[in-house]
C-alpha cells in the first residue's frame, strides 16, 4: 500500500486570508473596511492564492521524498488485524449423531441503527460429537489407607451410590467421569439423578465443590454454565464448558476425564455432613466452541483475463485482505482446459525465476501483481516469475477481508446465525473478542521503520533483542524481555551476558481463562529456534541465553457483599474471572497487555479490579499471598515483590459472597 504523504504546512486559502486580516489593525489601524469589495482585501486574497499554491508544492517535496525512501526500503503500512472470538454453537436438543458446522460459517452481532453488523466466520470445521460416558470412578478416604480409587460402574447403574465418604467427606475426595469421545471444547451436560436426602448440611447455592477437566497442562477448572443439582443435593443437570482435553489414566483406565472434587469449606460455604446419593448419571452434548475471526469470506472471485504481458496487476473487490490460508490462492484457467492451475503467493520476486508460478498480494490494497520482466546489463531480459498465458482466466479461490478494533466486541454480542444449520439453535461468544487492530498510520510506520532499519540485521541493545523475537515469532511468542545476569538474580553484572525471557502465545480463548504455569512453559524446540534466530544477529562478544519467564503465582482470598437481587453464584464466578484476567501474563495488568515484567502486585490494585465487577456492593476483606515451588503460601500484606524476569499469574482464589441488604 502506498504510504500517504502528510503536509508540512496545512494552512488553507481561507486560513491565510483570515490571518492577513487579523494583522490589519496592527499595521494599518485607519483601514477599517474589510469587506470583500475593498481593493485591499482583493490584494490579500491574491496573495493568499499565490501562497496556497506555493504551500501545495512545498508539501509535496520533503515528506514525499521520505515516504518514497521508505517504500524503496520495503517499508509498507501494515493492514488491520482481525479480532478473534470463541463462538459457542448450542444444539436445540442433544443428538445421537455428530452435528457438522462447516468452516466459514458466519455469525454476527445485531444490526443497530445505521451501523452494519459485525460478522465473524469460523476458522475450521467443527464436529459436535455426542457424549459417551464409559466410566465412573470415586476417590474416597478409606481409613488409614488414605485416598483410594473405587470403580462405580457404567452408565446403567444398578443401585444408588455415594460419590464421597458416607460421613464427613474430606477435601480431595472426587467423582470421576470417564468420557470415550473427543469432546474438545464441547458443552457437556451431566444429568444426575440424586436422592434429595443426600448431601446434608451444605448451602445448595454455594456447595463445596469444584468441577475440573484433564487437559495437556493437568487438571484445570472449567466454566460451569449452570448447576441445577444444588451441589448434588437433588436431581438436575450440571452444564460445563470443556477445554482442549487430553487422555489420561485414572485407576488404570485411559479416557477423557472430568471430575467433581470436594474443596475446603470457607466463609459463606459449609462442608458436607454426609455424602450425596446418586442413582444414575447421563452425559449429553449441548454444543461446542470454535474460534472465529472478524472477517467476511469471499468465494471464487474472478480477477480478469491475462493479456500475456509481464507485471500485470489485478485488484480484488474487497480490501484489506486478511492473512491467507494454504488453500487461498490464485487459480489460472487456460482456454481449452477443464481444470485450473494453482499459483502460489510470495513476498517478493527477488529470488524467483521465469518458471516459478507465483504472484504477490498486497494485504492493504488487495492488489495481485505478477512478476515483471527486467532488462539486464548485458541487454538480455529476465523474467521474475512466470507470466499468465494470454487469454487465461484468473480467479481467487477464497479470501477473507475485514479487521480493525471494531471487531473487539463484548461478551455475548455475537448472537445472529447467518446460515441455518440443522439442530443448531443459537450461537454466542461467551468471552469478549480480542486482537483487532486498525490499519497502521503513517506516524506509526515511520517509527517502526526507524526501529526495523536499526535492528534488521543486528541485535545490540536490549530493545533490539525484544523487537527481533516478537517480529520473527509472531503468533508463537507473545512477549519478550532482554535482561542482564544481575537482573535475573544470577550473580554480578556481566557486560557480555544477556538473557532473553519470553512468554509463549496462546489462543485468545485460552489466554482469557485461568492459565496454569505449565501451559506457558517454553518448549525445548521453540527455545532452540529462538536461540538460533538470535545467534545469527547478535554480536560475537555477546553470550546469549533464552529462558522462559518466571511466573509468580498469586492467590487471593476475598469476601464480598452482593447487591440485592444479584445471583451469588454468578457474582462469585465473575470475581474469579476478573482476578484471572487481571493476574494474567498475556492479557492482564492495568492496560490489558499482560502483567508487566518485575511490576509489584499491590493490594490496592486487587481492590480496584474486584470493585469493577457488576453486582458487587463492597469488599469486606481481602488478602493475597504468593506460592513457592512447594506450594507453600507466603502472605503479602500490602504488596508482593517480583524480580525483573517475573510476571504475575493467577492461582486458586477463594471468593465468598454475602447477600447485601
Amino acid at each position: 500500500m502506498p504510504l500517504p504523504s502528510q503536509p508540512l504546512d496545512d494552512r488553507s486559502f481561507q486560513d491565510l486570508v483570515d490571518e492577513a486580516k487579523k494583522r490589519i489593525p496592527l499595521y494599518c489601524p485607519e483601514w477599517t473596511d474589510h469587506n470583500v469589495s475593498d481593493p485591499g482585501v482583493t490584494l490579500i486574497e491574491l496573495f493568499a492564492w499565490m501562497m496556497d499554491m506555493l504551500l501545495f508544492r512545498l508539501n509535496q517535496v520533503p515528506r514525499k521524498h521520505y515516504v518514497k525512501l521508505l517504500e524503496l526500503l520495503g517499508i509498507q503500512l501494515q493492514p488491520p488485524r482481525a479480532a478473534m472470538a470463541p463462538l459457542v454453537f448450542y444444539l436445540s436438543t442433544p443428538q445421537a449423531q455428530p452435528v457438522q458446522v462447516a468452516r466459514g460459517t458466519a455469525a454476527s452481532t445485531k444490526r443497530s441503527g445505521g451501523e452494519e453488523a459485525i460478522v465473524f466466520t469460523t476458522e475450521k470445521d467443527l464436529t459436535i460429537q455426542p457424549a459417551q460416558l464409559e466410566h465412573l470412578v470415586a476417590r474416597r478416604r478409606l481409613g488409614d489407607q488414605g485416598m483410594v480409587f473405587q470403580d462405580i460402574g457404567l452408565q446403567r447403574l444398578e443401585r444408588d451410590f455415594r460419590p464421597f465418604s458416607a460421613t464427613d467427606p474430606h477435601q480431595g475426595e472426587a467423582l470421576y467421569f470417564g468420557l470415550g469421545g473427543e469432546l474438545h471444547r464441547h458443552v457437556l451436560g451431566l444429568e444426575l439423578d440424586c436422592v434429595r436426602a443426600g448431601g446434608l448440611n451444605i448451602i445448595p447455592e454455594n456447595p463445596p465443590l469444584v468441577w475440573q477437566a484433564w487437559s495437556e497442562g493437568g487438571w484445570s477448572d472449567v466454566d460451569v454454565e449452570q448447576d441445577t443439582t444444588g451441589g448434588l443435593s437433588w436431581t438436575g443437570q450440571v452444564r460445563i464448558h470443556l477445554p482442549q482435553m487430553a487422555r489420561s489414566d485414572v485407576n488404570g483406565v485411559e479416557a477423557y476425564w472430568v471430575r467433581c472434587q470436594v474443596i475446603a469449606a470457607e466463609q459463606g460455604r459449609r462442608a458436607y455432613a454426609t455424602s450425596p446419593i446418586i442413582r444414575n448419571v447421563r452425559a449429553l452434548t449441548w454444543g461446542a466452541t470454535v474460534d472465529a475471526m472478524h472477517a467476511t469470506e469471499v468465494q471464487a472471485e474472478p480477477l480478469g483475463r491475462s493479456d500475456g504481458s509481464p507485471g500485470q496487476v489485478f485488484s480484488l473487490e474487497h480490501a484489506p485482505v486478511l492473512p491467507r490460508m494454504k488453500e487461498e490462492c490464485v487459480v489460472i484457467w487456460q482456454p481449452g482446459l477443464d481444470s485450473g492451475e494453482e499459483w502460489h503467493e510470495v513476498e517478493s520476486f527477488a529470488e524467483t525465476s521465469a518458471e516459478d508460478r507465483c504472484y504477490t498480494l498486497d494485504s492493504a490494497t488487495g492488489e495481485v501483481t505478477f512478476g515483471p520482466a527486467i532488462r539486464q546489463r548485458d541487454g538480455s531480459v529476465r523474467s521474475y516469475g512466470a507470466i499468465p498465458p494470454r487469454g487465461a482466466e484468473l480467479r481467487m479461490t477464497r479470501y477473507r477481508y475485514g479487521g480493525g478494533t471494531r471487531g473487539n466486541v463484548r461478551a455475548g454480542a455475537v448472537t445472529e446465525l447467518r446460515t441455518a444449520i440443522p439442530y443448531v439453535a443459537r450461537v454466542t461468544n461467551r468471552l469478549p473478542a480480542s486482537g483487532g487492530w486498525d490499519p497502521e498510520d503513517l506516524e506509526a510506520a515511520m517509527f517502526r521503520a526507524r526501529h526495523e532499519l536499526r535492528t534488521r540485521y543486528r541485535a545490540v541493545a536490549p530493545d533490539d533483542f525484544e523487537f527481533l523475537v516478537l517480529q520473527g515469532f509472531q503468533g508463537r511468542i507473545a512477549r519478550a524481555r532482554c535482561l542482564q545476569a544481575a537482573q535475573m538474580g544470577r550473580g554480578a553484572p556481566s557486560p557480555g551476558q544477556v538473557y532473553v525471557v519470553v512468554v509463549p502465545q496462546l489462543s485468545p480463548d485460552e489466554a482469557r481463562r485461568y492459565i496454569p504455569p505449565s501451559r506457558l512453559a517454553l518448549t525445548p524446540e521453540l527455545q532452540q529456534e529462538v536461540t538460533a534466530f538470535l545467534d545469527e544477529r547478535r554480536l560475537l562478544t555477546t553470550q546469549l541465553a533464552v529462558r522462559e519467564a518466571g511466573y509468580k503465582r498469586i492467590a487471593v482470598q476475598v469476601a464480598v457483599v452482593a447487591r440485592p437481587g444479584t445471583d451469588a453464584h454468578r457474582l462469585r464466578t465473575d470475581v474469579h474471572q476478573a482476578l484471572d484476567l487481571f493476574l494474567n501474563p498475556l492479557v492482564g495488568g492495568l492496560d490489558g497487555t499482560g502483567w508487566p515484567f518485575g511490576r509489584e502486585v499491590y493490594l490496592s490494585d486487587l481492590y480496584t479490579c474486584i470493585q469493577q465487577v457488576d453486582g458487587l456492593l463492597n469488599v469486606q476483606t481481602l488478602q493475597m499471598a504468593w506460592l513457592d515451588e512447594t506450594d507453600q503460601p507466603h502472605l503479602g500484606e500490602r504488596k508482593i515483590d517480583l524480580l525483573a524476569h517475573e510476571v504475575a499469574i493467577s492461582d486458586i482464589h477463594v471468593v465468598t459472597v454475602e447477600a447485601g441488604e
